[in-house]
């Protein structure tokens, strides 16, 4: 209902100096003029009351919250509140009986200056200069639409600008029509490019800020697959293989130099990946310090406690080893996402000292460590500190949430990447964390330029799946890590639960998150969690420091693993592949599952089969566009059986049939499957589905991936 006022990119990226300059300016100081009408832009604000006749009204910072505004009747459901207001950002309430409440049809919020309460936020474009819009078709082509002045004459042409080079010049039908983004000859990788248009009596607006990716590996957000590297874990120097650190908690010596070498020699494509997700690169201190819950001495060899959050640490390369690996990975049509840790500052940032007084912190005495007895994540989640040393950011703070912003605004534009992962989402107010996301969307154009990728750390189950959900929509998060997925497909593989417990989460994620359009990114494991190849072996349990697991070797337990990485990059979703996870690598608790990466050549033949199986997995899916877009259609489900098709409208389909059981089996196949000849991805072998289906013989833990014989991936 909002026509242009929020969903649309527009004229947001012009005014966000502005809106920083002056928006921000008012919610510090907490008094705004009342506006007079006669030099503003004009502004939508909807409202459709809970109960038949109330008239709702607008409560709103730009009348120093004194005054609500009675809104006027749309139609039998629909009020509307037409505010004429200089460009930026207003916090407002909707306002019915006398209760002052959040805007429900908005999804952008912020926190009223003088009391931190949660308002919603109202964003006004710049009318006052012709300006373009970018934003998303149907198909994902990205279109240029011209906005008039208001008043003025229509938009006559777009000009394109990379710098100072002019690229292209599009005309323009009328003042709402969309250009489509003309063929540009841009070398393979990320480009910052610059909008401007021209009205028919000549007057010129200014520079409006996209991204485009020039012949990336994953056009669409659904076609991804990322690899997750630990700087200070993977390769040191030009690709060398590190020793174990002395101590599971301190530095091996891993460097960006390490990770662009094993990029260049192939290593990511290898297993079909297209996004390279980084470990922050943030300067942290030199200094040893006390886990959170052990007395054990750690290094800040992980990059999450920042003491500086515009500075790469030297130790792992400084900002030219992180200028090479971008530039390196673009050159291949690999995405580059950043760890983005807003949430808290290492306690040597100087940040803490200078901004202490002005309330940009969660304060308690004693410190609220979370999780602690007497601060349970629960009801602390948004004020707790991880450990004494990591002061919590009060991002209600208008100055702290400005620092948040235009420190990840730092990131994107001075090292060109391609979006974030959001450390500890549910550790920050939502209307903060929207903010931010807003303000990278605004910088890059459409949504499509920059991934927003968050840590919704979860159990399982239906609270799991409503806590996913929570932050994610259009205002929201992209994608979030499917953990109730991974905790099904982790008792899947331990035999705790059988396949149709698999499925009922599956299919209760695509019933819960319809509508968000996100993409959920699904896994095995991560950086937080035991490693898989030791949770199927039943060694995740042991001690860290003093009982890590041994290698795997067990041909059962490979084959489970094998079995989920079946699942992870079978399933529709973002495949995320945790460095070393597909060599079998083992790992109990943090940090001993932070391991470095091995040498290949020194792998035995079972976890080098293993890497195989997963690289033919990935590769089918960079192949095969249904593998990646398509949607799925349960065949069958079980407790020891999974079959499952997946289709898309103009390629072939393809059926994943799957065995949880330690013996040879087999599953007959409906004839709901389209006959014809296949070919088994993961053996080469040739099966025939007849017209009334047919019977799949399965060994233990046993993974077919059948294509059509004649398709190009098969």
């Amino acid at each position: 209902m909002s026509t242009r006022r929020l969903r649309r990119v527009s004229a947001r990226v012009i005014t966000r100096l502005i809106t920083f300059a002056l928006g921000g300016l008012v919610l510090a100081c907490g008094d705004a003029e009342e506006p007079s009408g006669e030099d503003g832009c004009p502004a939508s604000i909807w409202a459709a009351p809970r109960r038949g006749g109330v008239v709702p009204s607008v409560l709103g910072q730009w009348s120093q919250w004194s005054m609500a505004t009675p809104m006027s009747r749309f139609d039998a459901t629909w009020w509307l509140a037409e505010p004429t207001l200089p460009p930026g950002e207003y916090g407002y309430l909707i306002v019915e009986e006398g209760e002052a409440a959040l805007d429900p049809h908005n999804g952008l919020g912020g926190f009223r200056a003088s009391d931190g309460v949660e308002v919603s936020w109202l964003v006004v474009d710049d009318c006052t200069s012709p300006r373009v819009g970018a934003e998303l078709d149907d198909d994902g082509a990205l279109r240029l639409r011209p906005i008039a002045a208001q008043g003025a004459a229509p938009p006559e042409t777009i000009e394109l600008r990379r710098g100072d080079d002019v690229l292209a010049e599009v005309s323009v039908a009328d003042d709402d029509g969309a250009a489509a983004l003309p063929q540009l000859d841009l070398p393979r990788g990320r480009h910052a490019l610059e909008a401007r248009t021209r009205d028919r009596e000549g007057v010129v607006g200014p520079d409006t800020p996209f991204a485009v990716f020039s012949d990336p590996i994953a056009p669409e957000r659904a076609d991804d697959v990322i690899y997750h590297v630990m700087i200070d874990r993977f390769r040191g120097d030009e690709g060398a293989v590190l020793a174990p650190p002395p101590s599971p908690g301190v530095r091996a010596g891993g460097t960006l130099s390490g990770v662009r070498a094993e990029l260049e020699r192939g290593a990511l494509e290898a297993v079909g990946a297209s996004t390279l997700w980084l470990s922050p690169v943030y300067l942290n201190p030199d200094e040893l310090r006390v886990g959170r819950e052990d007395d054990h001495l750690y290094e800040g060899y992980h990059g999450y406690w920042p003491v500086d959050t515009r500075a790469v640490d030297p130790r792992i390369g400084g900002e030219a080893e992180l200028d090479a690996l971008v530039a390196a990975a673009h050159d291949r049509g690999i995405r580059v996402v950043l760890d983005l840790v807003p949430n808290h500052y290492d306690i040597t940032n100087a940040r803490v000292d200078a901004t202490a007084e002005e309330g940009w912190f969660n304060v308690r005495d004693p410190v609220c460590v979370c999780g602690m007895p007497d601060c349970p994540w629960s009801t602390e989640i948004q004020r707790c500190w991880f450990t004494p040393y990591l002061p919590d950011l009060r991002l209600e703070h208008p100055d702290a949430l400005l620092a948040a912003i235009d420190d990840a605004l730092w990131w994107q534009g001075r090292f060109g990447i391609d979006g974030f992962r959001v450390d500890a989402v549910p550790m920050m107010p939502r209307a903060a964390t929207r903010r931010i996301y807003r303000a990278v969307r605004d910088a890059v154009g459409p949504a499509s330029g920059s991934l927003l990728l968050g840590e919704v750390f979860t159990g399982p189950g239906e609270a799991g799946i409503a806590a996913l959900r929570y932050h994610l929509g259009p205002d929201g998060l992209d994608s979030t890590f499917d953990f109730p997925t991974m905790w099904a497909i982790r008792d899947v593989l331990t035999g705790r639960v059988g396949f149709d417990a698999l499925v009922r989460v599956l299919e209760a994620e695509d019933d819960a998150l319809a509508g968000s359009g996100a993409v959920l990114a699904r896994m095995l494991g991560n950086h937080d969690t035991a490693r898989i190849a030791s949770v199927v072996a039943g060694d995740d349990g042991r001690d860290p420091w003093d009982d890590p697991p041994p290698a795997v070797v067990d041909a059962e337990v490979l084959a489970r693993v094998r079995l989920g990485f079946a699942l992870v990059l079978t399933l529709p979703g973002i495949p995320v592949l945790y460095y070393g996870d597909e060599f079998g690598v083992p790992g109990a608790a943090d940090p001993d599952n932070r391991r470095v990466m091995p040498d290949p050549a020194a792998l035995d033949a079972s976890a080098l089969a293993l890497f195989g199986d997963v690289a033919r997995l990935g590769q089918l899916r960079r192949c095969m566009k249904t593998m990646r877009r398509g949607g799925w259609r349960r065949v069958g489900a079980s407790a020891d059986h999974f079959a499952f098709v997946r289709e898309l409208p103009g390629d072939a389909p393809a059926l994943v049939v799957l065995s949880a059981s330690s013996d040879a089996t087999s599953l007959t196949i409906p004839a709901t499957v389209a006959a014809g000849w296949y070919t088994d991805v993961m053996s080469g072998e040739r099966l025939e589905i007849g017209a009334t289906g047919a019977t799949i013989e399965l060994p233990p833990w046993g993974v077919r991936v059948l294509v059509s014989e004649e398709h190009a991936c098969a």
